[in-house]
């Protein structure tokens, strides 16, 4: 059995729970860290998230006959 994938929506909700719960500086030094270290965890994986979905995310671009396909953005 593979282990749950997390949705890039409910890793943003995780990283807005650990934001919260450091900005209340109510934890220990230890816990805060370990707290700090996953919400950077999370956002590696958001990020290759979105660089995955910025690939994908291309215009097609009809140009002397041919189609081609840019990423989007680029003109």
């Amino acid at each position: 059995m593979s282990p749950k994938t997390i949705s890039f929506e409910e890793n943003l909700e995780k990283l807005k729970g650990i934001v919260e719960d450091l900005e209340s500086g109510d934890l220990p030094l230890k816990e805060s860290l370990e707290k700090f270290q996953g919400g950077i965890d999370i956002i590696k994986q958001c990020y290759k998230e979105l660089e995955t979905a910025e690939l994908k995310i291309e215009t097609i671009i009809k140009k002397d006959g041919k189609i081609i396909t840019e990423p989007l953005g680029k003109k």
